[in-house]
């Protein structure tokens, strides 16, 4: 049994790992949780409290066992918690941990021989961290294509996982790298939760959510701008709603270079751009440059055919569309003091440059 003297980093692996298993868990991460359940199996037994046999079968059973379950976790899909891929791993993470605490000693050796690759004439450390590694190439390969945090927060996860199977490491040196790899998969949930909670998914913008905690902070002068595409709902019935989405993604895109705002997507096809300091006195010179980028930003659409939800409605061939914004700004001053009077004035400007031809900036 661990000592004092040997909890950190020890006990301090299985900990992590658990308190980050947990998280996931609370997220529905699901691929992440039956990774770090595996993880969190194999620092228990590098921690010597799976087995009275201590760290030597620890080590031994972690290059064993954990390089193929966690290869077959990257290279799932993401699926409910329950699916039966994920129980079918869980039974074989049960067996190798059954054979880890209860394999008899005569035995042991032949498993040892078996796994990972028996017939390959290398360390079986060497083959183990290799097949993590290329379970670290599957998730980053995934991330390539898909952009999605958590995936590019696996595969590092799994590289200091793979660099903790080489022959060189002993228990302890293997205990502190997946501190690491804990430590490493408790940021990245903390983040993926963070953007749950205050990002916008598709704009990839701070979220409605998120402006209430700005403006609730903020003081002194600001000025807020709310900007609406003209005739969305018009554009998604003739292109899509996927050329739609792209449309959302190119004006984001255009705010994020905004001089002098932050920006915000208000929900549908609203945004909202905050000026504070000095930046507002300048906010509707940024407003109307703002306008004429999106005026002139191409989007391309692709032919589709089909019903879009309307009777007789068609849908438009490919080629390069442009869409215009309506901007309402409204600043804080003697009339408006509070947050939320600047949005409502800011939104009643919206409405006059709509009612004035929209492709216009207005001032509440």
């Amino acid at each position: 049994m661990l000592t004092t003297g040997e909890f950190w980093p020890g006990l301090a692996a299985p900990v992590l790992n658990g308190l980050a298993l947990l998280l996931a868990l609370g997220f529905r991460r699901n691929r992440a949780v039956m990774l770090l359940l595996i993880m969190s199996c194999a620092a228990l037994a590098l921690a010597g409290l799976a087995s009275g046999a201590g760290g030597d079968r620890g080590i031994e059973a972690m290059r064993m066992f954990a390089p193929w379950l966690l290869l077959a976790i990257a290279a799932m899909p993401e699926r409910r918690l329950l699916a039966r891929r994920n129980l079918a791993v869980i039974g074989l993470l049960a067996i190798a941990t059954w054979l880890t605490l209860a394999a008899p000693a005569h035995v042991w050796p032949g498993l040892r021989d078996a796994f990972p690759l028996g017939w390959v004439p290398l360390e079986r450390g060497l083959v183990a961290a290799g097949i993590v590694l290329l379970a670290a190439a599957v998730c980053l390969s995934r991330w390539l294509f898909q952009r999605t945090a958590m995936e590019f927060a696996m595969g590092l996860v799994l590289i200091v996982v793979g660099i903790a199977q080489l022959p060189v490491m002993r228990a302890d040196g293997a205990s502190s790298l997946f501190c690491v790899a804990g430590l490493i998969a408790l940021v990245a949930i903390l983040h993926a939760s963070y953007r749950m909670a205050f990002v916008d998914g598709l704009a990839g913008l701070p979220n409605r959510r998120a402006l209430d905690e700005s403006l609730a902070r903020i003081s002194g002068d600001y000025a807020v701008a709310m900007v609406d595409v003209d005739h969305f709902k018009t554009f998604n019935d003739r292109h899509g709603h996927a050329a739609g989405d792209r449309a959302l993604k190119a004006v984001a895109e255009q705010l994020k270079t905004t001089r002098g705002a932050s920006a915000f997507r208000y929900g549908g096809e609203e945004f909202c751009l905050l000026f504070t300091g000095a930046r507002s006195r300048t906010a509707r010179q940024a407003c109307e440059e703002l306008r004429k980028r999106i005026a002139a930003t191409p989007i391309r659409v692709r032919a589709a055919s089909g019903r879009s939800g309307r009777k007789n409605s068609t849908r438009a061939g490919a080629g390069e569309v442009r869409l215009t914004v309506s901007i309402g700004l409204a600043e804080r001053d003697a009339r408006t003091r509070e947050s939320d009077e600047v949005l409502k004035a800011a939104d009643k400007a919206l409405y006059k440059a709509k009612g004035a031809g929209r492709n216009c900036v207005r001032i509440g």
